[in-house]
């Protein structure tokens, strides 16, 4: 990326019903769930690596989820380097 260029995540985008069920229709024909067909769709029309991302809090989210089924010494082991230390 160019440092003249911002990169802008979008978090809502809105599509006429018309135009969400034709774009549904067409994933359910590829394979692809409604969000992966706009991204392909994206990705064909314009050849720029395109994706949706998550909000903050839906990662957040599924990383506390994925500790559920760990034990408390297993999490200790894998969130060891999230704890901040104290400064030498």
């Amino acid at each position: 990326m160019k440092p003249t260029e911002r990169q802008v995540v979008a978090r809502t985008i809105r599509f006429p019903q018309k135009l969400r069920d034709r774009i549904d229709a067409d994933a359910e024909r590829c394979g692809r769930s409604f969000e992966a067909q706009v991204v392909a769709l994206l990705r064909r029309h314009y050849g720029e690596d395109v994706d949706i991302a998550p909000t903050p809090e839906a990662i957040l989210s599924l990383a506390h989820g994925s500790l559920l089924d760990m034990s408390e010494a297993d999490q200790d082991l894998v969130t060891r380097r999230l704890v901040e230390r104290p400064k030498r």
